[in-house]
């Protein structure tokens, strides 16, 4: 297929095979191609969310184009991390002669703002080129500082922000916010309403069926499965705004007779400790496996096992805003009913009908969802898992997301 246009997508955090497992502007990137259009990937060298750090210059992987440009490493969120934003700024626009020689100059230039200081850069070389430029918003930026971080509306570094977000509203030619209930805070900000559009997060969906758990520390959920146990899995970070403890304090209200529920938590991050130790008392010794991050693949194939996922979020004002979780759509992909306790302006567990939300703060009720799903008949839970399998795909398939890009782009 003759290349219709070519997009240069900036990310700072972008992931992808080896790479990180934040990886939309990979999955869309490939979605891209097959349409026509060139596109490569442009991120740093560095960032935190990287499984190792890459050298610079230009990667190849599964057929997808990067740009890693040479950014200074860093840890925490001190003065080393804002050193790599702005150098990782700097590098786009030294960089951006080099970029369109080895690939091409940009029809689309797309900056994703899991942090919005590449977006001047972006812009400039949008202008350079004669490209449009979207502006990708998956974090509301200084809001998340002020409310997330408490960080004072009158620090520098928000006010300095808050004119970048405003900047950015009002002069891209498109604004794109994975957040479902941002219109109409962006538009008192500039944003003209017409140019608002939501595209999600998303999924791709299975070529082949999940292969075997083959890893010798999960053996132990073949073993519950074979006992007829139901399971519940929870597969994702553990920070402390994932609030997966809430999950232990629900299992520990679960009256006695309830159903054998035997609980399965993956992922990585500050909580691990804490929910090793609580995992580990009554009444949950030998009934709870708290694991160490797996890869996808094999999340995947954890998820085949599993009759219940559960996802939790920190109650947050900023989740007035909506959410799009990324293990969410991978529950509802698995076609497994969902235990939600998240709090936000939207639900999409309800609107599948492929589970029950709950308030994040009441482990009773959490308690009582769980209970309700591993009650329920086995044809019962997969009808539900179904409900969310089909509601995924029709509303979060990223070749239907890509789509809307290159419809907006006119590509």
């Amino acid at each position: 297929m003759a290349d219709r246009g070519s997009i240069w997508y900036i990310h700072p955090y972008a992931g992808g095979p080896g790479i990180g497992r934040y990886d939309r502007a990979f999955h869309l990137a490939r979605c891209f191609e097959k349409q026509g259009n060139r596109c490569v990937i442009i991120c740093p060298s560095w960032h935190h969310l990287m499984d190792a750090p890459q050298s610079g210059g230009s990667k190849e992987v599964e057929g997808i184009r990067l740009e890693f440009l040479p950014t200074p490493r860093y840890s925490g969120n001190g003065a080393g991390r804002i050193i790599n934003m702005l150098w990782f700024s700097f590098q786009l626009i030294a960089s951006a002669g080099r970029i369109a020689r080895h690939h091409s100059p940009p029809s689309l230039v797309i900056a994703s703002s899991p942090h919005p200081y590449a977006w001047l850069a972006a812009k400039f070389i949008a202008w350079r080129f004669g490209a449009r430029c979207f502006f990708e918003v998956r974090d509301l930026w200084p809001l998340s500082l002020i409310e997330l971080a408490g960080v004072s509306p009158r620090h520098p570094l928000v006010k300095i922000t808050a004119w970048i977000e405003k900047n950015a509203y009002r002069t891209a030619d498109e604004v794109v916010s994975l957040l479902p209930c941002t219109r109409d805070y962006m538009a008192s900000l500039g944003l003209p309403p017409a140019r608002w559009n939501y595209i999600p997060n998303g999924i791709s969906p299975y070529d082949t069926p999940p292969r075997d758990l083959d890893i010798q520390s999960l053996q132990q959920v073949r073993q519950w499965r074979s006992e007829g146990c139901v399971i519940v899995v929870y597969a994702g970070a553990l920070g402390l705004p994932n609030n997966v403890q809430s999950l232990l304090s629900a299992l520990q209200r679960l009256p006695p007779g309830t159903a054998q529920i035997r609980t399965v938590i993956v992922g990585r991050g500050d909580a691990m400790g804490e929910l090793k130790r609580l995992s580990a008392s009554d009444p949950l010794d030998g009934k709870v496996l708290v694991h160490d991050q797996i890869a996808k693949s094999d999340v995947r194939s954890l998820l085949g096992m599993a009759d219940i996922g559960y996802i939790s979020l920190r109650p947050e004002p900023l989740f007035r805003f909506g959410v799009s979780p990324n293990k969410l759509f991978d529950y509802m992909l698995a076609a497994i009913p969902v235990v939600a306790a998240v709090k936000a302006g939207n639900d999409p567990v309800s609107e599948a009908g492929c589970g029950r939300s709950v308030d994040p703060d009441d482990p009773e009720a959490i308690a009582a969802a769980i209970r309700w799903l591993a009650d329920l008949p086995a044809s019962e839970r997969l009808a539900l898992g179904e409900n969310g399998h089909r509601y995924v795909l029709a509303s979060h398939s990223y070749q239907q997301l890509a789509q809307r890009y290159l419809q907006l782009a006119g590509l």
